[in-house]
């Protein structure tokens, strides 16, 4: 027998990680001393340290090494081909994940960019802050609040499943938000959507009206009186206003939700704004349910 620092220095080891070998169950000493309390081993268990240590270095578990310790040389050898062939595997999704870092960076961004922008360069709109009745400080906050929205939205993007995802691409959202066009079909899973003159044409048939506004000069008038429709319900704002009014500027909706969300408890997902332009000189607004 040997002494434990004999051992240790036999395996190349400290005897810390003896202690630690025997503590976890994976290589006991022959004999420990009932009265010194001193540790001695076999010299012939260093050949089971090198299994352990080789088994350990190659990224097996404890559970792995404990459950090989009494398996034969034909087994430990079948063992190493599965943990090859799984790192194998791992080693090859991560250079997937490589490969699609750098584009699926690059999207991202794209889609940050477009879309905090959106809001970064309108939140310091005099006339849009008007419109809504914030003064400047209003207005920061509304602006953190709205690209809060948009961040969750983002983050509900990647949680959803991949048709969906390829259905919203950077291309679809550059179009709605750089051009005013498009739908909530285009766009179904973000909270606010800007249309064209036939807006109101993306409201399915059943769905009713539950609040309404109309002659008014400025949203401000009434946005704060929104009733709370309840959840579970899908909900469509629907504006129809005079050409000049500050509505039409296409980051008005993202901002107007950031501005209901401060206030109300029941704004969700799934909420979608239309606007298109008045054909009687008045603005309009219908909030409708589904």
């Amino acid at each position: 027998m040997i002494t434990i620092q004999g051992f240790a220095k036999l395996c190349g080891c400290n005897t810390q990680t003896l202690r630690y070998y025997d503590r976890i169950g994976l290589l006991t000493p022959a004999r420990v001393d009932e009265w010194s309390g001193y540790r001695y081993y076999e010299e012939d268990q260093a050949l089971l340290f090198v299994k352990i240590k080789n088994l350990q270095q190659a990224d097996f578990s404890i559970e792995e090494i404990r459950s090989l310790l009494n398996e034969d040389e034909d087994h430990l050898m079948a063992a190493f081909d599965r943990k090859i062939a799984q790192q194998t595997r791992k080693l090859e999704r991560i250079r997937e994940i490589q490969r699609s870092y750098l584009s699926d960076r690059m999207e991202m961004q794209e889609m940050i960019s477009m879309l905090t922008g959106l809001v970064v360069a309108r939140a310091d709109d005099p006339r849009l802050l008007s419109e809504l009745g914030l003064d400047d400080e209003q207005g920061a906050a509304i602006a953190a609040k709205a690209r809060e929205l948009l961040a969750g939205w983002l983050t509900e993007c990647r949680d959803i499943d991949a048709q969906t995802a390829a259905n919203v691409s950077s291309e679809d959202l550059k179009a709605v938000l750089d051009h005013y066009s498009g739908s909530s079909e285009d766009v179904k899973e973000l909270n606010i959507a800007v249309s064209g003159p036939e807006g109101e044409s993306a409201v399915p048939d059943d769905a009713y009206p539950f609040f309404e506004q109309s002659g008014w000069q400025h949203v401000s008038e009434w946005i704060r009186d929104l009733p709370d429709p309840g959840s579970g319900k899908q909900t469509f704002f629907c504006f129809r206003v005079r050409k000049d009014s500050a509505v039409n500027d296409p980051g008005f909706p993202t901002l107007m939700l950031a501005v209901i969300a401060s206030s109300h408890e029941w704004i969700e997902s799934g909420i979608s704004c239309n606007i298109s332009l008045s054909e009687d000189g008045l603005n309009h607004f219908s909030m409708l349910l589904k």
